[in-house]
């Protein structure tokens, strides 16, 4: 009867780390699968290719505003019924892209479908700090991290296999299914995790709250460190296609391949750091060595652009390297932001949230604004960027000592 119960726990352990993963994966989705829809979506609606790329950048432009409000509505209302809001709006902004009859609709379409995707990360990180504390939390987010990052390895692939069946439409109808799939999932599965009274949620309560999060040095240390790390992420995403196309001269089918790598180390990364934490070394040091290791890879990618020494066996282990240092470093920074204000999880949640969308957003369009001058250096150059202003915050901004996790919101202030 005992084991019976012990793999019945670890068996709902194991799906709700999926389903706070699905949460996560929401948005990277969201984005991946639609890329290779974008000639399609131009010629099917008449638009420019300047216009169809706005599909992508009003998603993201939505997923970074969204997870500010979200947060402290949680905080406030419950993760709950702001998850369900969420994914209302996911869900009926993929329906409105499935049906866009011009580009302008399709535009707001995605721009809703954005601002609903900014809850999945949100409401999933706040959920697992109601839940857990220290070693245990950070385990669970490693999990999140890994599933969140095998989706977008896939997704593109799926995209491309779904454009051969299904019109561009579809992809954005599958969208929408998987949002309300969730929805379903989490109306009937999900319990509240926020304890106490339901509170009045005001304009001047969420200045209040910022201001509060925005004060306690371990929290924005962990912030920066983490939209920081996805800075050095994204400027890899954003460069690797014209890198490994357009000056290595690899096939798609090999670019593929060598993406799939790159996104296992993340995996990887998020994957040790669960190992390595949940051995008792302290998640502090884990975060630390993974910002060296991302500047040391970064640096030697910069150096072999200088020197001329680019090749595919050459810039493939530095790569592997940087994206298996943000596996590494994102489940410790992101306890470093959780960890100190319970009581504001999801304020502090919605901050992380938006602050890595508009880091990544930032270094992704700096790569594509100087790789027709720079090259191979404009991506390497803008991921070294990244990583040595990570090493700067955590040389600027040691952890605070002897002080530990607030659990009251007035103590917090």
């Amino acid at each position: 009867m005992k084991q019976g119960a012990r793999a019945f726990a670890a068996f709902r352990a194991v799906l709700f780390a999926i389903f706070l993963g699905a949460l996560a994966a929401l948005a990277p989705i969201s984005i991946d699968m639609a890329l290779p829809a974008l000639v399609e979506i131009g010629a099917s609606l008449h638009a420019t290719s300047s216009q169809t790329g706005l599909t992508l950048s009003l998603f993201m432009a939505g997923f970074a505003i969204g997870p500010l409000f979200y947060g402290p509505l949680s905080d406030a209302r419950g993760r709950k019924p702001t998850l369900l809001l969420g994914l209302a709006l996911f869900t009926g902004g993929g329906l409105l892209a499935m049906l866009a009859p011009g580009i302008g609709v399709l535009l707001v379409a995605r721009l809703i479908q954005g601002l609903g995707a900014g809850a999945g990360m949100t409401i999933a990180l706040a959920i697992v700090r109601d839940r857990f504390d220290g070693a245990a939390m950070q385990q669970r987010i490693a999990a999140i991290t890994v599933v969140a990052n095998v989706a977008p390895i896939v997704a593109p692939s799926v995209g491309v296999a779904l454009l051969a069946s299904v019109h561009w439409r579809g992809l954005y109808g599958l969208m929408a299914g998987c949002g309300l799939l969730t929805a379903l999932v989490a109306g009937i599965g999900l319990r509240e995790t926020v304890r106490g009274p339901k509170t009045r949620f005001s304009v001047a309560r969420l200045a209040d709250d910022y201001a509060t999060v925005s004060r306690h040095r371990d929290v924005v240390r962990s912030v920066l460190l983490n939209g920081l790390g996805f800075g050095w992420m994204f400027a890899y995403v954003a460069g690797s296609p014209l890198v490994m196309e357009k000056l290595l001269h690899v096939s798609p089918a090999v670019y593929a391949g060598m993406f799939a790598l790159t996104g296992a180390g993340i995996v990887a990364g998020a994957s040790c750091n669960a190992f390595i934490v949940g051995r008792g070394v302290a998640s502090p040091r884990v975060l630390a060595v993974a910002v060296v290791l991302a500047m040391l890879s970064t640096a030697a990618l910069l150096g072999l652009g200088a020197f001329g020494r680019v090749s595919l066996g050459s810039v493939m282990p530095l790569l592997i390297a940087s994206t298996f240092s943000f596996g590494l470093a994102a489940p410790s920074a992101t306890r470093g932001a959780l960890d100190p204000l319970p009581a504001l999880a999801g304020v502090t949640g919605g901050l992380l949230t938006s602050v890595q969308m508009l880091i990544g957003a930032a270094s992704s369009s700096l790569v594509a604004l100087l790789f027709p001058r720079l090259g191979i250096m404009a991506m390497s150059g803008v991921m070294t960027g990244c990583a040595v202003l990570a090493v700067l915050v955590l040389l600027c901004m040691p952890p605070a000592r002897g002080i530990g996790p607030t659990r009251g919101r007035a103590d917090a202030r």
